[in-house]
């Protein structure tokens, strides 16, 4: 901010100042520093539209001598006022002094006049800056998008992605009916991709569909039939992928098929496409609903594709049931691993307790699964068999 000059408006020019204000026939006022005060050294009155009469700027300009130029723009306020600019040319032959008190007392002069009067200032050191076309240059300037670095432009766009996500929930008992986050359409190849999902086993072409996110569709990225062991192999390491996959598995005692959805994304992936995929998910599964009429059982998401086993999708594909009628317990163990308690819990022996139990805290089938915490690996299957 400018050091204040000392130097005030005398009344003479307060007045010219407001009387051109209420009146609104001055077109320009030019305002010099004089005996260590501002005064009116010269005016235009209103003869043509702001641009014909701009032009009568530069007449009022000397080579060596700064000067504030107070121009009547066509424009009014709300309270039907018209708005002003301030000029202020401080040529570079000018003397230091001069130099000095004038962009030091610039912000006097607009504070005294009323700074709700002006609308844009200009400050330069040239005639031609002060010219029409070089009016219209700084219009041009002012109204253009600041320029920004590749990082920025990054920044804004995750802005903008955040702006347009909202909560996946809206309190803690209400649930929103729609899908939230980023809304790209799936591709006609990406929705027949999925559609083969619900196929039976004989005439399904592929179990395995990954989509990708390119130039804000949800395209198909690979169709294959993989097994589940391969399966972590053949999900895309390097970028954040959406992955649909039937996955064939055993629940008691029973041959099962579900759709299961993973959403992988590498810690190495770049800030705009972890945002976008990571608000588009959603969406992605809303789409394949309601386009390729497929339904999601379970849906689950790591940073680490090698996190992708069989264990890991069937661990949590159903909710954990206990039986408290094990002959190979001993009498001082009960559910849950509590120990030394005197009344046992309910019983689970039909999972149905335990199941609403889930349900109740938020364990849902179409929850996400928790990713791995940082730094810490699934443990293998080896670790799940009794010996």
């Amino acid at each position: 901010m400018s050091n204040q000059s000392g130097i005030k408006v005398t009344d003479e020019l307060a007045k010219t100042f407001a009387e051109a204000v209420a009146n609104g026939d001055v077109r320009i006022l030019r305002v010099s520093i004089v005996n260590e005060t501002m005064v009116c050294t010269a005016t235009e009155k209103v003869e043509g539209s702001f641009d014909e009469d701009y032009n009568k700027v530069e007449s009022h300009l000397e080579d060596k001598t700064p000067a504030y130029i107070l121009v009547r723009t066509d424009e009014r306020t709300s309270g039907m006022e018209y708005n002003w600019i301030l000029l202020c040319y401080v040529p570079d032959d000018a003397k230091v002094r001069d130099k000095m008190l004038y962009a030091s007392t610039k912000a006097t002069l607009t504070k005294e006049l009323g700074d709700s009067k002006f609308s844009d200032s200009i400050y330069g050191t040239k005639k031609s800056e002060f010219s029409h076309d070089g009016y219209k240059k700084h219009l041009a300037h002012k109204n253009a998008d600041a320029p920004l670095t590749q990082r920025e432009r990054e920044l804004a766009e995750i802005k903008a992605a955040e702006a347009q996500t909202v909560s996946d929930y809206q309190g803690t008992s209400t649930r929103k009916t729609y899908a939230p986050g980023l809304a790209f359409p799936l591709t006609d190849p990406a929705i027949e991709a999925l559609q083969a999902l619900k196929q039976d086993k004989a005439s399904r072409p592929h179990n395995f569909v990954s989509l990708s996110l390119n130039k804000e569709t949800i395209e198909l990225d690979d169709a294959s039939d993989v097994n589940v062991k391969d399966l972590k192999n053949k999900i895309n390491a390097g970028a954040p992928r959406f992955t649909f996959y039937v996955l064939e598995h055993q629940h008691q005692g029973e041959s099962k098929e579900a759709i299961v959805f993973i959403y992988t994304c590498p810690p190495s992936s770049k800030i705009r496409e972890k945002m976008l995929y990571s608000s588009s998910k959603a969406n992605v599964i809303t789409g394949a609903t309601n386009k390729a009429d497929i339904t999601v059982l379970k849906k689950f998401e790591t940073s680490d594709a090698s996190d992708v086993t069989e264990d890991y999708l069937t661990d949590d594909l159903y909710p954990v049931t206990r039986s408290t009628t094990s002959s190979s317990s001993s009498s001082s163990s009960s559910p849950l691993g509590f120990q030394g308690r005197s009344s046992p819990l309910p019983s689970t022996s039909t999972g149905s307790s335990v199941q609403d139990r889930i349900q109740m805290l938020g364990g849902t089938q179409g929850g996400f699964k928790r990713p791995t915490a940082p730094g810490r690996r699934r443990p293998a299957a080896a670790t799940h068999t009794q010996s």
